[in-house]
């Protein structure tokens, strides 16, 4: 990645995007890089509040499934079938 200054407030970045060796050039002022960073972090805290509420009420489950004694049902093996 080429970083070149532009004026006090913008860079220029120069990047080769992969899987497909594609070229890109473009133009930021600081203050949109900074508002993208803290909207990016609002939602990443948004996104993780959301799993984490998830994976409270999956555990939540489990507490109460182990409190009712339900246990994992044994998978069977299916007969096996000779012919159409």
């Amino acid at each position: 990645m080429d970083i070149i200054k532009i004026s006090d407030s913008e860079i220029e970045i120069t990047k080769t995007i992969t899987p497909s060796p594609v070229t890109t050039t473009n133009t930021y002022e600081r203050g949109f890089i900074e508002k993208q960073i803290s909207e990016i972090a609002k939602q990443r805290d948004a996104l993780i509040a959301i799993k984490e509420a998830e994976l409270k009420e999956c555990k939540d489950i489990l507490e109460k499934m182990n409190d009712l004694e339900i246990i994992v049902k044994p998978i069977e093996d299916e007969p096996l079938k000779i012919g159409g």
